[in-house]
């Protein structure tokens, strides 16, 4: 196509787009009820789902020495179970309906949530009601739940980034509790007692303390009537008052620097940063774009872990991989700079360039153009926050948690509202050297053995506005004229686009989704009146040719990937092409499809491999063993077996087994490794598939002393799959699950397009749920019990460790 074909494809496709549905945070009703729980409903219609977050407004920094990890112990513990949902059945329940749940702890927040198909918003909203009311904290869970905790908090210690920022927050911050780690230290977790827990929740799990947020497809009266109803039997009680020691003013640079198992020389520079309800903040995010780039405000984008600079910012090349963070937090805290340089690299040369790139911004005002630009890309990340009623949940029970829900609500203004004069000012009040705290961590062998605080503001109640009724619309497919095939998935949730470009095997650059073994996708995602160059961008990254493989990685998680990905090890392909084009968006399914063909309609594809009858299986149950010689706080442990062809009725049979036998925190596996034993602390399954075979894999992180007591506990797992196959009940859930997540599992664009791919590679085509409903119907727990037989004939991996001293 020509540029002005281009042009003239974009402009037609915006002009036959429908009218923008998308998540309108504005419109969201906030009320309290009567025993002081704030309530914030926001409707919407375009998929049949419904998600909840319930915030507590205390997390580790309403901890005191010597118990930190305290709010993070009790988040695990109250997932056991309450009055009446007992053992763990909550989560079952919403397992076994096809919903998601999980729950974290930060610093000022505790967060339970979860998403379920929109008939069952009655039972999350009991489940949160008997959570805050009546969580039974049981002493005979007490231990197993601290070998969970510490296990997690053992994974943390092998990302010397973590361990890194962990150091420099504590130097940093040497009053605030924002200075703790937000899980706590393990000697503090292992000392904590069930009076400590109890008596935490009956001082912070209050009404008073707390935010409920709902978002979905539900009429708002009708849901704020049946919340009042889930709630009006949950007294109000007193909350325990802030304790939050005020952080003394820095009166000159800090520094400190550790010794790690490590091949790089890693920093992290933090400064102070206020709170997301100071007139600061706003002018601050505009410095972290103008300065590096930034991702938003929501936590699931940068992880925790800070975003990568992008090419045109001040700090984009200084390393590789440098990267800033700024939280949005109730009280002040920091904003960070961090990245990592060779190990014979010069330390001082770095934190000079580094300075120089900031005092440019300190020394003079930032050109008008340039600020214009950076508004534009924050009120576009902050926008992309939103993308799922999960997401659209999340950022409000999470920002009037801190105190700035008026803030969020109206960021767009407050962006347009600052000035070059503004950026300046806050840069030259927080990114100065004398409030710098700089920290190293460099190859070697550890040796053995005032800021006021923000005033929070409440939105009081707020009536929110009727949501339009647009709903998400099947996928189409078509063979272009070259044979290429073409899926469009209409999205009104999110004004939005993403495009899929799947492919035969991996490239540079790649997005490398686990569940395609052997295969790849390169993904673009933008505005619907970008997609033409969308598809372009993605042809051209696809031609970036054949990812050169990596070398035998030295962290645990990262080695048993490659191990097992060598088991799934296919013949050696071709030069990768073009499989599918998937994109999914905001407009119309036919106005995308002219556009597919215009661009990519002589597009020869590669074919899918043929589906193969017959597995390979050994006759037994083998081990992988491999030892990381450097000393590591855990290392992991897998499990792969493959099973039948993808699609096919035993393939659905050994998805439901899987399920039986463990997702996440449960299945068999996972009540008996975790729960009851406290083994291990999450473990990952999936199936994969490359269209010809499947596999299953299992994956979890184990501490170098449990490793034998994970591997056993695998064994008998495995082994009691066969001699106590699963029950009626066991295989209803199943189904209920896969279907559940069939509806749940993919709101946002780039989701969907992810799940649209799966679908083609494992059928060839699309697969309605309606469909997805007959083939599970068709598999009875005979068939799981049959599955159990070669499902326990694959190989366990274990990558192993060297103990710290």
């Amino acid at each position: 196509m020509t540029r002005a074909q281009i042009i003239l494809a974009a402009i037609a496709l915006v002009a036959s787009a429908p009218a923008s549905a998308e998540l309108d945070l504005a419109r969201a009703d906030v009320s309290h009820l009567p025993n002081g729980l704030t309530v914030i409903v926001l409707e919407d219609h375009s998929f049949p789902v419904v998600s909840v977050q319930m915030l507590y407004k205390s997390g580790s920094a309403a901890e005191t020495t010597g118990k930190t990890g305290l709010a993070h112990f009790l988040e695990h513990l109250a997932f056991r179970g309450s009055k009446n949902f007992p053992n763990a059945q909550a989560t079952e329940l919403i397992y076994d309906a096809g919903g998601e749940w999980h729950g974290y702890t930060a610093m000022d927040q505790t967060t339970y949530f979860s998403t379920m198909p929109k008939a069952d918003l009655g039972l999350l909203l009991r489940i949160e009601a008997d959570r805050m009311a009546r969580t039974v904290i049981d002493p005979a869970a007490i231990q197993a739940e601290k070998g969970a905790v510490i296990t997690e908090l053992h994974s943390y210690e092998n990302d010397p980034a973590s361990v890194l920022l962990e150091t420099v927050t504590r130097t940093a911050l040497q009053a605030h509790p924002y200075g703790s780690p937000m899980a706590g230290y393990v000697s503090d977790v292992e000392r904590l007692t069930i009076d400590d827990a109890r008596a935490y929740y009956s001082s912070h799990y209050a009404p008073a303390n707390a935010v409920l947020a709902v978002v979905g497809d539900f009429q708002s009266a009708e849901a704020k009537a049946l919340i009042a109803k889930s709630f009006a039997d949950v007294p109000s009680r007193p909350v325990a008052p802030p304790t939050l020691t005020i952080e003394p003013s820095q009166r000159g640079e800090r520094r400190t620097e550790m010794l790690g198992p490590v091949d790089r020389r890693f920093f992290q520079l933090a400064y102070p940063s206020p709170a997301a309800s100071s007139p600061d903040f706003v002018p601050l995010l505009l410095l972290q774009e103008i300065l590096a780039g930034g991702s938003g405000l929501n936590l699931r984008q940068s992880d925790w872990t800070g975003t990568a600079a992008t090419k045109g910012s001040l700090l984009f090349g200084v390393t590789e991989d440098i990267a800033t963070w700024l939280p949005p937090t109730r009280d002040s805290f920091l904003f960070t700079v961090s990245g990592s340089i060779g190990a014979k690299a010069e330390q001082a040369e770095t934190e000079r360039l580094i300075e120089s790139r900031i005092a440019v911004l300190r020394d003079r005002p930032v050109a008008q153009s340039r600020l214009n630009e950076a508004k534009a890309s924050v009120i576009r990340a902050i926008a992309e926050d939103v993308l799922t009623t999960e997401d659209a949940a999340h950022q409000l029970a999470f920002f009037e948690g801190i105190g700035a829900l008026d803030v969020l609500l109206d960021l767009p203004a407050r962006i347009s509202a600052v000035t070059t004069a503004d950026v300046r000012r806050v840069a030259q009040a927080y990114l100065v050297p004398q409030r710098l705290t700089t920290g190293w961590m460099i190859p070697g062998a550890p040796p053995s053995g005032t800021v006021p605080r923000a005033t929070p503001r409440s939105m009081g109640d707020r009536t929110g506005t009727v949501a339009p009724t647009v709903v998400a619309s099947e996928p189409q497919l078509r063979r272009l004229t070259g044979g290429l095939p073409a899926i469009v998935q209409f999205n009104p949730l999110s004004d939005t686009a993403a495009v899929e470009l799947l492919l035969s095997g991996p490239v540079e650059g790649g997005a490398h989704p686990e569940q395609l073994a052997g295969l790849d996708a390169v993904v673009r995602s933008g505005r619907p009146n970008d997609l033409t160059n969308l598809v372009a961008q993605s042809v051209a990254a696809a031609r970036t040719g054949p990812r050169i493989a990596e070398p035998p990685s030295e962290d645990p998680a990262t080695r048993l990937e490659q191990l097992m990905a060598a088991q799934m090890d296919s013949q050696p392909r071709k030069a990768p092409m073009p499989l599918a084009v998937i994109v999914s968006g905001n407009f119309p399914s036919s106005a995308a499809l002219d556009m597919l063909e215009k661009q990519l309609g002589q597009a020869r594809p590669a074919k899918l491999p043929m589906a193969s009858p017959t597995p390979t299986r050994s006759n037994g149950l083998s081990v992988v063993s491999e030892r990381i010689s450097r000393p590591l706080s855990q290392g992991a442990i897998g499990y792969v077996v493959e099973g039948p062809p993808p699609a096919s009725r035993d393939a659905f049979a050994w998805r439901m087994l899987l399920y039986v036998l463990t997702h996440d925190y449960s299945g068999r596996l996972g009540r008996s490794a975790i729960g009851d034993k406290g083994i291990v602390y999450h473990i990952y399954s999936q199936v994969r598939t490359d269209g010809r075979r499947s596999w299953v894999t299992i994956s979890t992180g184990v501490d170098p002393g449990k490793a034998d007591a994970m591997e056993a506990e695998l064994r008998a797992q495995l082994a009691a799959l066969v001699s106590s196959p699963p029950s009626p009940a066991e295989a209803r859930a199943a189904r209920n699950h896969l279907l559940g997540r069939d509806l749940t599992a993919s709101q946002s664009n780039e989701e969907l397009a992810a799940k649209l791919a799966q679908q083609f590679v494992e059928t060839g085509g699309l697969r309605p749920h309606d469909q997805l409903v007959r083939e599970l119907d068709q598999v009875s727990p005979s068939d799981l019990a049959a599955a159990a037989r070669g499902f326990g004939h694959g190989t366990i991996i274990r990558v192993d460790v060297e103990t710290r001293p």
